[in-house]
């Protein structure tokens, strides 16, 4: 009984704390919407320990949407880009089953037929790869983790 009550006086505090909090956001891109998601997450899980990442991640989007910050909604551009894209992809998986450089390519020459390859997606890979090559060639005997971290430094910096 009494872990019962402590439970219930918890949840009130966190709950109550979180009102607080989301009383305070607007939501907007200084990180008040990362800050209520963490609020919510630290809400869902002591509310219920035991739930899987579904039910929390749907206990977040509840919490959130009661606290005025709702999912981003694309514009219908947006949105046919995207079917246009997943399309591309999967005609490429369902005729490469088995081969990913081939499917890649075929995705790749479906999405430049389409108009829809963003330029600073190939210059960021660039850039990693470019990254990748000289902290290989600086680091010759660094482990994997090691050349992960070294590029992930360079990629930050530039």
């Amino acid at each position: 009984m009494r872990r019962v009550v402590a439970v219930l006086v918890g949840s009130a505090i966190a709950v109550g704390g979180g009102a607080a909090a989301w009383a305070s956001t607007a939501g907007g891109p200084d990180g008040t919407r990362r800050e209520a998601a963490r609020a919510c997450l630290s809400q869902a899980r002591e509310a219920t320990p035991d739930a899987d990442k579904l039910a929390l991640r749907q206990a977040v989007k509840a919490c959130l949407a009661e606290a005025g910050m709702e999912g981003r909604n694309p514009s219908p551009e947006q949105r046919a880009k995207g079917q246009a894209v997943k399309a591309c992809v999967d005609a490429a998986r369902d005729a490469h089953p088995d081969d990913k450089a081939q499917a890649r390519a075929q995705a790749r020459s479906c999405m430049e037929q389409a108009g829809i390859t963003p330029g600073r997606i190939r210059a960021k890979g660039a850039g990693a790869r470019e990254c990748l090559s000289e902290v290989r060639t600086a680091n010759p005997d660094a482990s994997k983790a090691e050349i992960r971290s070294l590029v992930r430094a360079c990629v930050g910096k530039g």
